[in-house]
């Protein structure tokens, strides 16, 4: 399966009275002993899984959690394997039935085994905010190299090559490398004819960068970048962003003013442009917490804080969840399975009569996504936007 706000939603509603296992591993490559101790921490959160199965001494879901996780052996082997492909790899299987969803990715998520009514989505969550697919633009004089970027992969999309189309003129360059006249003295004509040579392929591969613009601009609509970085000459990346911002304003069009060689790999393009994406993606998140915090205090259609963001959840009002992804958050559920805030009891529930719930933000990921909205986990140097509402916020419908 692919991560995406799609298959987050899928996963967000499957639901098992017994449990969902979800398996999530990151495979470190500097670790090559025969049992990494990635594979460890996921083996002991396994078996803890297999010692709580008794759930209040329930001796029926025991023997079915035990012989699903028998029955899924091969499938969390494939997950666990040092050979496999993938830093990131996570696995999904409620307890009835025979349904099991894995994915890799090339980003971390993480390493633990959970069995709740629904699968475990806060790593994915995580990884979507930051690891969401973004492109990068690669202009110089030999055209523009289109890269697909997504949670740690890199994959080249298209090359869009540049060839001067004039016969006239293509093969009157200047074979003489000096500008100088004989005996080091004024500059030679041959010079001259080199400047204008350069300067006339220079304008040939703006008015290609004019024409190309609407293609580049289809291919990250299509693959869905909110963010591109554009690499090459300062002279040619004004064209290419203006391109990419014409029709998605909101568009976040990094420019980087430093050459790529056309044949460098696209992995090492990946790794060059990692901490401006980066930072602009934490900048991103910065932004829309704000945009949030300043709605609700004007009384648009917004909250901060626990209790109106769950309120908001329980009617299905949420567009656009935001949290702080670093705090744990705590509440409990009452006997209508709705989950409100430590300290705050519905009509008709007591203290007694409410299950404690300790990871609250877990169940309000879950909440959001089956809802259909948007999930934005904030990164650690955006967080504090969010102190004052506890961590929680959100855009609603209405």
């Amino acid at each position: 399966m692919n991560v995406d706000p799609t298959s987050l939603r899928d996963l967000a509603t499957i639901s098992d009275d017994i449990g969902v296992l979800s398996v999530y591993a990151t495979a470190d490559p500097r670790d090559r002993t025969a049992t990494p101790a990635w594979r460890l921490s996921v083996d002991n959160a396994l078996g803890e899984v297999r010692g709580g199965a008794a759930n209040g001494g329930d001796k029926e879901r025991q023997a079915a959690v035990l012989d699903r996780l028998e029955r899924l052996g091969p499938e969390i082997e494939s997950v666990l394997h040092t050979t496999e492909p993938g830093v990131g790899r996570a696995l999904f299987a409620p307890v009835t039935g025979e349904e099991v969803h894995t994915l890799t990715v090339q980003v971390p998520l993480d390493d633990c085994a959970v069995l709740a009514p629904h699968p475990y989505l806060r790593p994915l969550a995580n990884a979507l905010t930051l690891g969401a697919p973004a492109g990068v633009v690669a202009v110089s004089q030999d055209g523009v190299r289109v890269i697909d970027l997504r949670f740690g992969a890199a994959s080249e999309v298209t090359r869009l090559d540049f060839a001067l189309d004039n016969d006239d003129w293509r093969g009157t360059r200047p074979a003489a490398a000096g500008n100088r006249g004989p005996g080091g003295g004024a500059p030679s004509r041959t010079g001259g004819a080199a400047e204008r040579f350069d300067r006339r392929v220079t304008e040939n591969l703006l008015r290609y960068l004019n024409s190309v613009r609407p293609r580049i601009a289809e291919i990250a609509d299509a693959r869905g970048w909110r963010e591109v970085v554009v690499t090459g000459d300062a002279r040619l990346l004004e064209v290419v962003r203006e391109g990419l911002r014409a029709d998605r304003p909101r568009r976040d069009v990094i420019l980087l003013d430093r050459r790529v060689s056309p044949q460098r790999p696209t992995s090492e393009i990946a790794e060059l442009v990692r901490p401006e994406l980066e930072e602009a993606r934490t900048r991103a998140c910065r932004a829309m917490a704000e945009r949030v915090c300043d709605i609700a205090r004007s009384g648009g259609n917004a909250t901060t804080g626990l209790s109106d963001t769950l309120g908001a959840l329980r009617e299905n009002r949420v567009a656009h969840l935001v949290m702080d992804g670093t705090r744990e958050l705590t509440g409990h559920r009452g006997r209508d399975g709705r989950y409100y805030p430590q300290g705050e009891l519905p009509p008709g529930e007591s203290y007694t009569s409410m299950t404690e719930e300790l990871d609250l933000g877990e169940r309000m990921i879950e909440m959001g996504l089956a809802g259909g909205a948007e999930v934005t986990l904030l990164p650690e140097r955006a967080a504090e936007v969010l102190a004052e509402a506890k961590g929680v916020a959100a855009l609603l419908r209405w």
